[in-house]
């Protein structure tokens, strides 16, 4: 009975606890709005633009512009470019360096080609080094296409459709059976 008595008291203590009538914090209406932190895509923030138009003949050579922006006013811009196997990119220099000023643009020219037809891709690997010596990096690609794309087949050979309405797709297979002794 104790036991009950003191239980009751607890729960009752607790009740009137929670009904208490002191200061509750509210949040003041001349205070300061936060501003939620935006998301800011990893890497090294560079505004790249091109000029390339394809798709190129084989064996036809176009001469693009590579243009470069950044918001820092000093430090290191590092360009590297890689073509894919089969596709030409002129002058062989493939390593560039600028020093970065304010609202300056850094361009490099190549002339691309390619004596087979295809999809090849100019690759271009950017570093950033800021002035507080924080490196960052960046990718960009061009896809160069030469000659006509290669068609996909049409699917609607493959798709046929069952008595009862459902489609159903026709693909190749082999069927094997094992017969233990």
């Amino acid at each position: 009975m104790k036991q009950i008595t003191h239980i009751s008291i607890l729960l009752i203590s607790l009740l009137l606890g929670a009904c208490d009538s002191g200061t509750t914090a509210t949040a003041d209406s001349n205070s300061e709005k936060s501003s939620i932190a935006k998301y800011l895509k990893p890497g090294a923030a560079i505004d790249f633009q091109h000029n390339f138009k394809g798709p190129l003949d084989i064996g036809e050579k176009q001469t693009v512009d590579l243009s470069f922006r950044l918001p820092h006013v000093s430090g290191q811009l590092a360009i590297k470019l890689r073509a894919d196997r089969g596709l030409i990119a002129e002058p062989a220099t493939r390593d560039y360096e600028f020093s970065l000023a304010a609202d300056q643009n850094y361009s490099i020219q190549q002339t691309l080609s390619a004596e087979d037809a295809g999809k090849y891709y100019l690759t271009v690997f950017a570093e950033v080094l800021d002035p507080q010596g924080q490196i960052k990096n960046r990718v960009f690609a061009i896809a160069v296409q030469v000659g006509e794309p290669l068609s996909k087949p049409s699917n609607s050979d493959l798709i046929i459709e069952s008595s009862s309405g459902e489609r159903l797709i026709i693909m190749p297979a082999q069927e094997t059976t094992h017969t233990e002794k």
